[in-house]
């Protein structure tokens, strides 16, 4: 019996040595004596947030108090992330990290701090192209060593991103002729849609599409198709609206087409959100649903909704306040009333910062051989 506790006090203290190990920021050194204990902070900063805050500049947000050892901004390309395991197996040397060394040109980045070290502005010895990729590499040091080494994507930052409002939605796909799921954007104003996100409640921000950078004005209809089946699928980019063909385009308008063949929007019930990437602020938001709806089906909807509610967007949050969705299919979408009068408000000055709608607003639209359905 002895023998039996002597033998479980012996594995209690095996398991709590490494537990302790495990949770106390310790290290250790070898002796000639043995193992030796360094008691201390040993956690590397980690990055917790960035953003791309003007034409020139980006802000990080560490973990804790920093100093940026090294830090160059260089292009985009497929081959520069610099966790790519087939780049570094074919022995390609991320852009960024080729520049850091000197091997490249790229665009050196003078460093400030603000919050005791902890917030970073990273400002670049010239300013970024709208809409264009980009990537930051450096290194951030705590004032014990502890280093983390980042390589981090951003997207050039757009001043002049135009007043938009979601005009229409279509939901639903049909494999004859790729009748894709898109949405329908409709300018207030003039400006870049660089950096302008789609995205819907049921899909989440991982499957979220950001615009590519492309001038619009005043009255401009951009439908963004957010899945890109068969031929025909290229961006609309420049003055040329002829260049995309298929189902749901037109020439009178501009199509914009994300790289994903997989399903996009719920069928039913959904919240669909325009948001500016660079301010995360809502532009605009619509939520539809069937008109048996007692709750949202999904908890990331109820929040979504929520949201939209408490901002202003959207006279309540209760399922049944939602677009009906009855009689949607892949010919058929849901339209938005009263575009025109709020263009015309933008015009005067007149235009609220927040416009709030409810299901009054919208209607399911039936869609004859794909055409596009002007702007009401």
């Amino acid at each position: 019996m002895i023998k039996k506790v002597l033998i479980w006090l012996l594995q209690v203290s095996v398991v709590l040595t490494v537990v302790l190990f495990a949770v106390c920021p310790v290290s250790c050194k070898i002796t000639d004596e043995g193992v030796q204990l360094l008691h201390g902070d040993y956690v590397p900063p980690m990055l917790e947030a960035y953003a791309s805050n003007t034409e020139q500049s980006l802000l990080l947000s560490f973990t804790k108090s920093v100093k940026i050892v090294g830090a160059i901004v260089t292009p985009f390309t497929e081959a520069s992330t610099a966790g790519d395991n087939d780049s570094a197996k074919k022995g390609v040397i991320a852009p960024a990290l080729a520049a850091a060394s000197g091997q490249e040109q790229g665009i050196a980045v003078t460093i400030s701090y603000e919050d005791d070290g902890r917030t970073v502005i990273a400002t670049a010895a010239e300013a970024f192209e709208v809409g264009k990729q980009y990537e930051l590499y450096g290194e951030a040091e705590d004032k014990n060593g502890n280093t983390l080494t980042f390589c981090i994507p951003f997207v050039g930052f757009n001043a002049r991103v135009p007043r938009m409002i979601i005009s229409g939605i279509h939901p639903m796909y049909a494999s004859d002729k790729f009748k894709c799921e898109f949405v329908e954007l409709y300018a207030l104003t003039a400006g870049n849609i660089a950096g302008i996100v789609v995205s819907s409640a049921v899909d989440g921000n991982s499957k979220s599409f950001t615009l590519p950078a492309a001038e619009v004005n005043a009255g401009d209809v951009v439908i963004v198709h957010v899945r890109a089946k068969g031929d025909g699928c290229i961006n609309e980019l420049s003055d040329d609206l002829s260049l995309s063909s298929g189902w749901y385009t037109s020439d009178t308008v501009r199509d914009i087409w994300a790289s994903n063949e997989s399903a996009r929007l719920a069928d039913k019930e959904d919240i669909v959100l325009l948001t500016n990437s660079f301010t995360n602020e809502i532009l605009d938001a619509v939520m539809y649903a069937p008109s048996a709806s007692e709750s949202w089906s999904k908890e990331n909807i109820a929040s979504v909704a929520q949201e939209i509610a408490h901002a202003g967007f959207w006279e309540s949050e209760h399922p049944s306040a939602a677009v009906l969705s009855d009689g949607l299919s892949a010919a058929k979408m849901l339209k938005r009333k009263g575009c025109n009068a709020l263009l015309t408000a933008a015009q005067n000055g007149t235009l609220k910062t927040v416009i709030a709608q409810n299901s009054e607003n919208w209607y399911v639209a039936s869609i004859k051989n794909g055409a596009f359905l002007p702007v009401e």
